[in-house]
């Protein structure tokens, strides 16, 4: 799965929920201001693997480790408080852009992502409104955070110099068997390669038996090269590997590669120009993030909330 894909799917899994078997007694743990926050409000706030039955609701909290969540729950009650009052509303054309945004970016079909929400214990109405859920809070710090973060000049270049190692490329010396997607036998190749890999085949020697790119002739070695050079399924496969190891078969739409990682290194640093948008994208968030914490500190400091476990 895409690396992004599954982190956004564990933190939606967060908002929606998740079903099981055990058997906890319903009751109230929490009030917010005129909002009142049950046990089974929160299962469905937290993926939750509930293993065995607990006699009561406090014995439950300490087992499934539920505490921690519950305060993220009571902040994104007081931040929907806040949509209501703001009369925030989001549309259901507004989340679908955002899902096929994410189709596009991770290259899968509408089937591809409710057969991986599905195996992550999810479903599509719970990532559906898990994504509206998002788009709520982002729109009521947008109207009650100052935007205006105001960056000098000097004090981007500031950033830069300070922080060279962060504008340097990392630079991959790669191996590869490629068979191309031309050929019939195609998948059987690939796993036939790998296979002989596993056996103990010197990567160099099954690349000229097996490899359809011109490097074969060099033993599949096809020297360093940027990570952001590659197609999506490669970055995500050598994000995996470490020098001296090498990947399973990786599909692409140009065939199945197979990918050793000899080499990583870092590049020159990029020049100011190229980064200096960047960087300025990155001091802007860690500010909105500071003023975040303080935001949702006032709400709570004039908001009534009782913790009831």
């Amino acid at each position: 799965m895409n690396r992004f894909l599954l982190l956004l799917l564990a933190g939606l899994s967060l908002l929606y929920p998740f079903t099981s078997g055990s058997e906890v007694v319903d009751k109230i743990v929490a009030i917010v201001n005129d909002d009142i926050i049950t046990l089974s409000d929160v299962e469905r706030y937290v993926r939750v693997e509930k293993q065995g039955r607990f006699t009561s609701a406090d014995e439950y909290f300490r087992n499934a480790g539920l505490k921690d969540k519950l305060d993220a729950f009571i902040e994104n009650t007081l931040i929907e408080q806040q949509a209501k009052k703001l009369k925030i509303e989001i549309s259901d054309l507004e989340v679908q852009m955002v899902v096929d945004s994410i189709k596009k970016q991770n290259l899968i079909t509408e089937e591809d992502l409710k057969e991986q929400l599905r195996k992550a214990n999810s479903s599509y109405k719970s990532f559906f409104e898990g994504i509206r859920s998002n788009l709520v809070r982002t729109k009521v710090l947008a109207r009650t955070i100052s935007p205006d973060v105001v960056l000098s000049e000097a004090s981007i270049k500031e950033y830069y110099e300070a922080n060279p190692d962060e504008f340097r490329a990392e630079e991959y010396w790669l191996q590869q068997v490629f068979i191309s997607s031309r050929r019939q036998e195609a998948p059987a190749r690939a796993q036939a390669a790998y296979n002989a890999l596993q056996q103990g085949k010197p990567f160099e020697q099954a690349a000229r038996e097996y490899s359809d790119d011109p490097s074969a002739k060099q033993g599949g070695d096809i020297g360093y090269v940027k990570k952001e050079d590659l197609v999506p399924e490669l970055r995500q496969a050598i994000n995996l590997l470490i020098p001296g190891t090498y990947s399973h078969p990786v599909q692409t739409p140009y065939g199945y590669h197979i990918i050793k990682v000899l080499d990583v290194r870092k590049s020159d640093a990029l020049p100011f120009d190229a980064v200096k948008e960047s960087i300025q994208e990155k001091i802007v968030q860690k500010e909105s993030e500071k003023r975040y914490k303080e935001y949702v500190a006032k709400l709570r400091a004039s908001s009534y909330i009782e913790v009831k476990i």
